[in-house]
């Protein structure tokens, strides 16, 4: 039963790093398009 928790509590860790290594991509996309684009306007 320990293992299971263990194993669950593993697998949420997981999740949220993948969802801030995501998110946080997705930030990085977002300004650069957002540069790109002010830069093709200037």
């Amino acid at each position: 039963m320990r293992g299971l928790v263990a194993f669950g509590f593993h697998l949420m860790g997981e999740t949220v790093f993948w969802l801030k290594s995501l998110y946080q991509l997705g930030f990085v996309c977002f300004f650069g398009f957002y540069f790109w684009i002010g830069s093709l306007l200037l």
